[in-house]
């Protein structure tokens, strides 16, 4: 958390920088620009943080996205593609925030804490309490609003000019529509299907379950607009 608070803000206000200085070309330019580049897979690797985290800086996070969602280098937009899935998959995922099995302070001196000494060292299981991170509405809605704000423009734009398009120009709209595909995939509902007879090979798991995935009741929406 300590990172992101003063990283974040310095490297997307470095990506504004670099974007407002070369705004008239950065929609044209299929050239690297190595910095902004790295700039852009230092932003996606911040990406990773905790979901309610990263709501603290949903407005520089979007306008970094508004910035750089069309610029057409190759190499960038992937690095924005990481950014999208990265994002995505952080405030719609549950994942494990907290699986230590031993507590103990490790900001104490290596005389008092030596992190190899831990290694192998016995628990009591019922002990144990990993912290998880389930998303939270204000995270769900995070989520519907940057797929509403960047997947269906996309979509369009692919709709109505596909065929004018150059193929690296297409190449990045599909591959932002994929990344955003992936990132939000959880929150896609079951496709409402016949299920598959006489499976050519048995498995120990069911096609359906009664376990299902929570989902915002904004879902439904979401398949409408797909379909």
């Amino acid at each position: 958390m300590e990172t992101l608070k003063y990283l974040l803000p310095e490297i997307c206000k470095s990506i504004e920088n670099k974007c407002n200085n070369f705004e008239s070309t950065l929609l044209t330019d299929y050239k690297d620009d190595i910095e902004l580049i790295w700039y852009l897979v230092v932003f996606a690797e911040l990406l990773r943080a905790r979901g309610d985290v990263l709501l603290n800086y949903k407005q520089l996070i979007m306008f970094v996205f508004h910035q750089c969602i069309q610029i057409v280098n190759k190499n960038s937009y992937n690095a924005v593609a990481k950014a999208v899935v990265n994002l995505l998959e952080s405030l719609s995922c549950s994942y494990p925030v907290d699986y230590r099995l031993l507590v103990i302070n490790s900001d104490e001196t290596s005389d008092n804490f030596l992190p190899i000494r831990l290694w192998g060292q016995s628990v009591d299981i019922d002990k144990v309490q990993p912290q998880f991170h389930i998303p939270s509405i204000d995270e769900i809605d995070f989520v519907y609003e940057f797929v509403d704000t960047f997947l269906y423009p996309e979509l369009a734009r692919l709709n109505e000019k596909g065929l004018k398009m150059s193929n690296n120009e297409r190449l990045r709209s599909l591959t932002i529509i994929r990344s955003i595909a992936v990132g939000a995939f959880c929150f896609v509902p079951p496709i409402e299907s016949k299920e598959v007879q006489n499976l050519m090979v048995q498995s120990m798991v069911p096609h359906y379950s009664k376990y299902q995935i929570r989902l915002s009741k904004n879902s439904t929406e979401l398949s409408k607009k797909t379909q």
